[in-house]
């Protein structure tokens, strides 16, 4: 009985095990094979006051693939349609939303389609960043005077809305009496600004903060500690004299005056600077050896100040200082725009002189042997001193080189040019000159204690009386690049040795190598590349030289 059983069992067992591979193979086969594809959309990043980054994951399941998805986003009721950057359709696609509005909601989802159907992603939300206040950064000191001060500042940031109004509020710090400065309009832009504060009170404290608003609201930035410094402040130009009538003497060596100047008032500063001897009758013992014209304005109007010429607004004319033989200093006024040739020719205690803020034309001024250092203020955009040597602003070319510096010099390695008279009577007896210098002035190195120089290949014009009354000059090189050669060039020379490079025979101008008492073709020994002897001897100027050798280069 228990066999028959047994053999039974075995037969019921074999339908359970083949129904479940029966069913197994029956699921595979029935499984559709469009299933379409799921679209997801992720949350909304990077998002600013009006920019926000959509993305989508797209999961292709069977063959069904999709054909297109779009992007449809907006405030509550409004909806704009755009597509992703992505020109096909692959399992990630991306989206960069501008131009939405600052601190609003917006609603997103995607929509792509297949041959067959529409689908739809789930819908998200994201609020845009809100608007802010503007962002201002702590000013900065450019420039000081006794009764005012150029600052700088910042606007940083905008907040998203238009800058309405933007400057500085100046605050007297023992009185807190606040004094608010605005910017002009076209000026209410992103980026540095400056600001002139005139009309401080001589030696108080002030407390000078930024400030910039929008429709949100006021923003100020840091603030800035300013003391001005003692002035002579004068409302009204003309009356410089006045402020000094029944005195004797000025005890003091450093004058600070601020307000309008005209000629009568450099007139009567002449006198107290040593320029002259006396002012309609007064004669007071000065001791001023510094002046600080910074807060001042130079106008038209009043009398000679040297008894032949009259002021001009906004510049240090010709002769304005000159042979004011106390004046050991001079900040110039950050109004004036030009300081003329001569100026302050023949001061000859002047030790340091300070170009201001506005000064966009500057000529040297001649026998001011004492001369050390030219400064440039930081607000100025035109010059910069390289110890004490002035330059243009980028230092392409030299301004005016201090006659107190001596010895060996050389150039930096920027500088391209060098302008008329830069080295006029200067104290150099050698200098280096950088390849890049193209072009040098006219008297260049004039009465200079140049010894020897050497031009570079690149000068092609050796302008006229470039070293002229150079006592000492003993020895010349011009490069191979020389092809003109002016006046009176090397009059009033010593020279004894002149080497040129050029192997043809530069043009010689009618009188390039006169000489006093004599030419200097009479003394000096000209030096030709070898093989150029009989091209030099057979022109009609380079063959007076009495002496031509030949030389390897």
């Amino acid at each position: 009985m228990s066999l028959f059983l047994k053999y039974i069992q075995s037969w019921l067992l074999i339908p359970l095990i083949i129904l479940p591979l029966i069913s197994v193979g029956c699921s595979d086969a029935a499984r559709p094979e469009n299933i379409e594809p799921l679209i997801e959309l992720q949350p909304a990043t990077e998002i600013t006051r009006t920019e926000a980054l959509v993305t989508a994951h797209v999961r292709n399941r069977g063959t069904g693939r999709l054909s297109y998805v779009d992007f449809y986003y907006g405030e509550e009721g409004q909806v704009t349609c755009q597509s992703p950057k992505e020109e096909s359709v692959e399992s990630v696609l991306t989206l960069h939303l501008n131009g939405l509005k600052p601190g609003t909601t917006y609603k997103c989802y995607a929509q792509g389609g297949t041959s067959t159907a529409t689908l739809r992603s789930q819908t998200i939300s994201f609020t845009t960043l809100p608007n802010e206040k503007p962002v201002v950064s702590p000013p900065v000191a450019l420039s000081t005077g006794p009764i005012g001060i150029i600052v700088e500042f910042e606007i940083v940031e905008d907040g998203g809305e238009p800058v309405l109004t933007a400057g500085c509020d100046v605050t007297d710090a023992s009185t807190l009496e606040t004094v608010r400065i605005h910017l002009s309009e076209d000026c209410l832009t992103l980026g540095k600004h400056r600001l002139h504060i005139t009309g401080l009170v001589p030696m108080t404290g002030y407390v000078i903060t930024p400030f910039a608003s929008n429709s949100l609201g006021e923003a100020k930035g840091e603030a800035l500690e300013y003391t001005t410094k003692n002035t002579i402040l004068l409302t009204e130009a003309g009356t410089l004299h006045e402020l000094f009538a029944g005195a004797t003497s000025i005890d003091l060596s450093c004058l600070t005056i601020s307000g309008c100047m005209n000629g009568d008032d450099f007139r009567f500063l002449r006198h107290l600077l040593g320029g002259s001897e006396s002012f309609d009758g007064l004669q007071i013992d000065s001791r001023v050896t510094d002046i600080d014209l910074s807060d001042i304005y130079i106008v038209e109007g009043g009398g000679s100040y040297d008894g032949m010429r009259f002021t001009s607004a906004d510049e240090l004319s010709t002769g304005l200082f000159a042979d004011c033989l106390s004046l050991r200093s001079a900040i110039l006024p950050s109004s004036a725009t030009r300081l003329a040739r001569n100026a302050f020719a023949h001061c000859s205690s002047l030790e340091t002189l300070t170009i201001s803020a506005g000064t966009t034309s500057v000529m040297p001024s001649e026998d001011c042997r004492l001369l050390k250092a030219i400064e440039v203020s930081e607000a100025n955009c035109s010059f910069t001193s390289i110890d004490g040597v002035l330059f243009n602003s980028g230092a392409t070319g030299i301004v005016w080189f201090p006659l107190w510096k001596g010895g060996a010099y050389s150039l930096p390695s920027t500088i391209t040019s060098i302008g008329e008279n830069a080295f006029y009577g200067t104290s150099i007896t050698s200098i280096e000159i950088p390849s890049s210098v193209t072009a040098i002035g006219r008297g260049a190195f004039a009465e200079s204690a140049l010894t020897e120089i050497t031009l570079p290949d690149n000068i092609t014009n050796i302008s006229e009386g470039m070293f002229q009354n150079c006592a000492s000059l003993a020895t010349v090189r011009l490069g191979s690049g020389t092809e003109y050669v002016g006046n009176y060039v090397f009059s009033g020379t010593v020279l004894k040795d002149l080497y040129i490079s050029a192997s043809i025979p530069p043009y010689a101008a009618e009188h390039a190598f006169f000489g006093t008492p004599v030419s200097i073709t009479e003394n000096c020994v000209l030096h030709v590349p070898y093989g150029t002897k009989a091209v030099y001897r057979n022109n009609s100027k380079w063959g007076l030289f009495k002496q031509i050798e030949e030389y390897r280069h």
